[in-house]
């Protein structure tokens, strides 16, 4: 009898130490499993950034021809507005003395290059959404609407072939046609056009050619 309660007690001790071995096999599968999940998503997220990222880049390649291609077709627009707006000083003569469109730490300045590893042909100004926008000279708006990478956008001619553009606006506060003045609210700053952040994207263009506008702000 004592033999044979030990040989049960043998038994009942091999088992408790299959149960455990058996239990302990489970928890490293279920956790090797787990780890392949997370690895398998992980994988499957960084293919998906990289595919948004190809699609950014690919996209902001075409901005620069796509704004081109605008300007080209607005040349008419342009056509109409005199050398010099009557009443107010060349727009040339105010070079250095533009008013800021608006207030806000330079994120991106002129000439830095962009995700698509372009060399930008404006700046990034950082602003909370809503934050007005001014037009930093007289002028008439000859395009405002959206245009892909750079959101709702917005162009003032100021005569003699210089523009000044407004993108990534949260909202275009006024039309095509529409005469504004220097200071006056043109738009309010967003992150349309595909930014990460709010803000303002400014341009300025002389005779179609992007300028640096930090020459041209005071």
């Amino acid at each position: 009898m004592k033999q044979l309660a030990d040989v049960q007690a043998t038994i009942r001790s091999a088992t408790a130490e299959l149960v455990a071995t058996r239990d302990a096999r489970r928890a490293e599968g279920a956790k090797l499993e787990a780890e392949r999940t997370a690895r398998t998503e992980l994988l499957a997220q960084i293919e998906a950034k990289l595919k948004d990222q190809g699609a950014r880049i690919a996209a902001l390649g075409r901005n620069e021809s796509e704004l081109t291609s605008l300007l080209e077709r607005l040349r008419d627009v342009f056509a109409d507005i005199p050398k010099q707006l009557a009443g107010d000083e060349s727009f040339a003569s105010l070079r250095g003395r533009l008013a800021w469109p608006l207030q806000g730490k330079v994120v991106s300045g002129f000439g830095a290059s962009d995700e698509s590893g372009r060399r930008s042909s404006g700046m990034l100004l950082a602003a909370k959404t809503g934050s007005a926008v001014h037009a930093v000279s007289h002028g008439r708006v000859a395009f405002a609407d959206w245009l892909r990478g750079y959101g709702l956008l917005l162009i003032v001619d100021h005569g003699d072939g210089y523009l000044s553009l407004y993108g990534c606006n949260e909202a275009l506060l006024k039309d095509v046609g529409d005469w504004v003045d220097a200071g006056e609210t043109i738009a309010t700053s967003g992150a349309s056009g595909g930014q990460k952040a709010a803000g303002l994207y400014f341009e300025l263009r002389a005779k179609g050619q992007a300028v640096d506008p930090r020459g041209w702000l005071r």
